[in-house]
């Protein structure tokens, strides 16, 4: 991403006219925060200096009144400079977060930066002294502190090692989707478009494996992007299995008409104070978490996709107490966020939305239990599954329906939220590619192991596909099917999941929740009142956990 920096220099008016510091300060004013980042750029090394309406005032001055500032300008103990606000990536070594720099040196420890080592870390003004610079942090959207610039990874391109392409002579793979982040000299993450790629695009019609090179500045890395050869793999049959009896009967709707008491828009909240229950037939969902709107520096204006962790919520997938939720900043993205939140340590559903108001030591402990991926491809976000090691999102768009594109598998280390590895998959119906399944809800129940919810607009039925790895290629079946809209107003499915412990599918539209069997029968309908749209739903532990949007809350309710 490109940072403007907009060099206005002075040295204080009381150190000019008064001379009394043997060390002073020069402040450098950058383009304010409130400008867009996007199309800025900052070059973070350049050296700042003095404008030349303080050149021609200091010329009037005779030595008496100037000191000696003409003949002999003495070097500041430090400079400052602001800048547009900006995203960088913690590295490995732990440094010491400082409350202040002044005269050159830093005051009073705050915190250990090894704290914030997977958080969403912003800066937005740096202090160069005589021996290092300093940047200012926010960490989750709340300011910290100053840490030394060796802080941060610099000169580094995150990538996966492999990307394994299913062949398909309609799709071209774009290489830039398989980084997690490139930083500059720094620290600070550059926009992948800046990042030069030996090789554009991929062509996946002909088996081939390409070292593809990623450098940005003196930064660079290399993934082997594979074509895989079978000319077979992703062939399924929409026939092999017969519909099961559904339904037509009920509705739901597109536009949410409800919100929690205390949300008014993402620009006007307060926190929560009280639990929601919600309950239909044998399913009762209860508050388990109030997300925070925004885990990034609330600004006035437009602060870049990279920089913004929020606000719209997509998709939700549990696994091992940790709840992984999908995050876009605007909802016609392919790129965004996932946030993790560790449930069995952040143990109250409220603490979360108070991040800037709990003390420091607490916060340096409470976000050790959160952590936030770069910027990465995650589709609309709603096709998320977890297991022990990763988290993966099928990486779909939301406007298509049947298409000759493949789709993007993302794995995600769950150790420090970047992409592992990267595959395409593809489901055409007896080898058509014409007849395509395009998953736009999917959910990795294993790492072998992914079910694909498609439904049929023409036959008015839903079908449940599974998809199953051997090496690197994916293999298509069909499972069940289910006859019907289940809505009869074209609401669109906000959530899918699957039930490994007793074979069953869920479904989610609006204020709707379907139980399916295996082979697409449908066993029961549960019906809530919230007026909030469904973000995502998943199954853990014999618990069934729903996430809400207007604001972002995490529902739980035991499955019987």
């Amino acid at each position: 991403m490109n940072y403007s920096k907009k060099v206005l220099t002075c040295a204080s008016a009381l150190v000019i006219s008064l001379g009394i510091f043997a060390g002073y300060s020069t402040t450098t004013f950058a383009a304010s925060t409130s400008q867009n980042t996007s199309t800025k750029k900052t070059d973070s090394s350049a050296k700042s200096d003095i404008d030349s309406s303080s050149k021609k005032d200091l010329a009037t001055k005779d030595d008496s009144e100037a000191g000696n500032v003409t003949d002999k300008k003495k070097e500041p103990a430090q400079t400052t400079t602001s800048y547009d606000i900006m995203t960088k990536v913690a590295g490995a070594k732990n440094y010491k977060v400082w409350k202040s720099v002044s005269n050159g040196k830093v005051h009073t420890k705050v915190a250990d930066g090894q704290n914030f080592r997977y958080s969403h870390i912003q800066s937005n003004q740096s202090i160069k002294t005589k021996k290092y610079t300093y940047w200012l942090i926010y960490v989750d959207g709340r300011r910290v502190g100053w840490v030394n610039q060796n802080y941060f990874a610099r000169n580094t391109i995150e990538t996966p090692k492999t990307v394994s392409l299913v062949r398909n002579d309609n799709y071209t793979f774009d290489p830039k989707d398989a980084i997690s982040y490139a930083t500059d000299s720094t620290g600070t993450v550059v926009d992948n478009q800046e990042v030069n790629v030996s090789k554009s695009t991929i062509n996946c019609g002909t088996p081939k494996t390409y070292k593809v090179k990623y450098t940005y500045g003196s930064g660079s890395s290399t993934v082997a992007i594979t074509v895989r050869k079978s000319t077979k793999e992703g062939y399924g049959d929409a026939d092999s299995v017969s519909a099961k009896k559904g339904t037509n009967d009920f509705q739901s709707w597109d536009s949410h008409y409800g919100a929690s008491i205390n949300y008014i828009s993402p620009k006007e909240f307060q926190p929560e104070t009280a639990k929601h229950t919600f309950s239909s037939g044998d399913l009762s969902l209860t508050t388990r978490l109030y997300q925070p709107v925004l885990l990034s520096i609330k600004t006035g204006s437009d602060d870049g996709n990279i920089n913004r962790v929020g606000h719209i919520p997509e998709g939700v997938t549990v696994s091992n107490n940790w709840a992984y939720t999908s995050l876009l900043s605007h909802t016609n993205l392919m790129n965004g966020h996932i946030v993790g939140y560790d449930l069995s340590k952040l143990k109250s559903p409220y603490n979360p939305q108070h991040l800037n108001e709990m003390s420091q030591d607490k916060f340096n402990k409470y976000v050790q239990n959160i952590k936030v991926s770069p910027y990465i491809p995650i589709g609309h976000g709603q096709a998320l599954g977890s297991t022990d090691k990763y988290i993966y999102a099928l990486v779909n768009d939301h406007t298509m329906h049947q298409t000759t594109d493949s789709e993007e598998l993302v794995q995600i280390r769950k150790s420090d939220m970047c992409i592992n590895k990267i595959w395409t998959v593809k489901t055409w119906n007896k080898g058509n590619a014409e007849d395509s399944r395009y998953y736009q809800n999917a959910v990795v129940v294993d790492d072998h192991t992914m079910y694909g919810l498609y439904h049929d607009t023409e036959k008015h039925r839903y079908e449940y596909w599974k998809l199953s790895r051997t090496g690197d290629n994916w293999y298509s079946q069909l499972v069940g099917v289910t006859d019907g809209d289940f809505v009869n107003n074209g609401a669109p499915v906000q959530g899918f999941t699957y039930d490994s412990q007793n074979n069953n599918f869920y479904i989610s539209f609006n204020d709707l929740i379907f139980k399916v069997a295996y082979d697409g029968t449908l066993k029961q309908s549960y019906q809530f009142k919230s007026g909030r749209e469904v973000e995502g739903i998943s199954i853990s532990d014999n618990k069934l956990y729903v996430n809400l949007a207007q604001r972002a809350e995490l529902l739980v309710g035991d499955l019987k």
